[in-house]
């Protein structure tokens, strides 16, 4: 699967089961930006996605890639670890039950 186009991702910062949503679009030239603001570097080799943010906590998500679909795990500098999944936006899957979280996508608390 090609990594470059837009995603919807999945993440879980308490690792509770409870996921909230934004989209990620992966630029062909190794950037990436999200539907929150957020943007930052990826690179992908052997079926494995790494993506960093270009933020005070350097959050960063390990991922393994399997068809249209990316499921991993994330965490900051600061401490912060969680677990997250995409889907490329081509295919369609959802939570069961999405949650508010306490932090973005990026790992920041929300205001």
């Amino acid at each position: 699967m090609s990594v470059p186009g837009t995603w919807n991702s999945y993440y879980d910062w308490t690792n509770s089961g409870s996921y909230a949503h934004d989209t990620v679009t992966f630029n062909a030239n190794g950037t990436f930006s999200d539907s929150q603001g957020g943007s930052g570097k990826w690179s992908s080799h052997d079926g494995q996605l790494l993506l960093q943010y270009d933020n005070s906590l350097h959050t960063a998500y390990e991922g393994s890639i399997v068809d249209s679909a990316i499921v991993g795990i994330s965490s900051t500098f600061t401490g912060l670890s969680g677990s997250w999944y995409a889907i490329k936006s081509t295919a369609s899957a959802k939570p069961s039950a999405e949650k508010t979280q306490k932090h973005s996508i990026s790992g920041e608390p929300l205001k």
